[in-house]
């Protein structure tokens, strides 16, 4: 999966992994007029770290230490990720359900509905069948 470019700049100092898991981390803001409302991640990284930070708390003290190598000093606003996390989780959730976990239980551990999940495994399954009358000769 394609990160956006201000997650894959972050990507690029303290890894990919890591990268998820911080902006995961953040909390969010919403901005926008009613009805046009986006949610948006900030963080400010500091020019020094102190042990107590949440950075070092979230990243460890090595990681934070890059991010601060890095981007020390600026306010980034990468992007929320929510896509990403979106498919990560219909892909997770088609692979729970084709190894015959039950679609409640998916929907539990997924935070979703098991309807989402239910149509996740319809659109799964009707790629795979075809019509009675498909193997005609003509």
């Amino acid at each position: 999966m394609t990160l956006p470019a201000s997650v894959e700049e972050i990507a690029e100092v303290i890894g990919r992994e890591d990268a998820l898991y911080l902006i995961g981390q953040l909390p969010t803001c919403q901005a926008g007029k009613a009805g046009h409302r986006s949610t948006r991640v900030m963080l400010y990284v500091p020019k020094r770290l102190k042990p107590n930070h949440r950075l070092v708390q979230i990243l460890g003290e090595a990681q934070a230490a890059k991010l601060i190598e890095g981007f020390g000093g600026e306010i980034l606003q990468p992007a929320n990720c929510q896509e990403v996390y979106r498919r990560w989780r219909d892909s997770e959730a088609r692979r729970m359900a084709s190894d015959g976990m039950a679609p409640a239980d998916i929907a539990e551990i997924m935070n979703v509905t098991a309807r989402h999940i239910r149509n996740l495994t319809r659109e799964v399954n009707s790629r795979g069948l075809r019509a009675a009358n498909d193997d005609c000769d003509q």
